[in-house]
């Protein structure tokens, strides 16, 4: 029995085509469950850069997607040169995601600045025998680590310094251990 729809009709549906309009509708629904149909499988996926495309086992084609990915973050790494004063001060323009590596035989006090770009990160690696050092500042909290000095551990020490926000800095990596305490 086909569905009677009222608009075709152009008057209102008798009971008994009401009912078989349900019964009809019973019996679809019915066979759905009955009888589902059967699941259409992937049968390969492809990635060309960052667009997936996937393909069905019944020759449908899904995509191509793009797929998300993370910031490349390049690290330049360089050699640190710093003044005859003995103190480096960052900058967001020529140490943004910089790598570092400090090779000399003094210390070195490196000074963050109290603003900076949200994601600027600047990694200093101590080459030589001269210790790094990450001082606070009258604008600057500098963030290492409990029981430990803000300044590099030794040859082979890297540290890291994210801006977090204005004035506050934090620190990540191989600090020296504070022995006074």
């Amino acid at each position: 029995m086909a569905i009677i729809l009222r608009s075709v009709k152009g008057s209102n549906l008798t009971p008994a085509e009401v009912d078989g309009n349900f019964t009809d509708l019973d019996g679809r629904v019915t066979e759905i469950e009955d009888n589902p149909p059967a699941a259409v499988g992937i049968s390969n996926i492809t990635v060309d850069g960052t667009q997936m495309t996937i393909y069905l086992e019944d020759a449908t084609v899904l995509g191509p997607y793009t797929l998300p990915q993370g910031n490349f973050r390049p690290s330049i790494v360089g050699a640190l040169d710093v003044p005859t004063d003995g103190v480096y001060t960052v900058t967001s323009n020529a140490d943004f995601n910089r790598y570092w590596r400090y090779d000399g035989s003094s210390d070195a006090t490196i000074e963050l600045p109290a603003t900076a770009t949200s994601d600027l990160e600047v990694s200093f690696r101590q080459v030589g025998a001269g210790v790094l050092l990450f001082p606070d500042s009258t604008d600057v909290v500098v963030n290492g680590y409990e029981g430990y000095l803000n300044q590099t551990a030794g040859p082979g020490s890297v540290v890291t310094c994210k801006f977090v926000e204005e004035g506050v800095w934090d620190l990540i990596g191989r600090l020296a251990e504070d022995v006074t305490a």
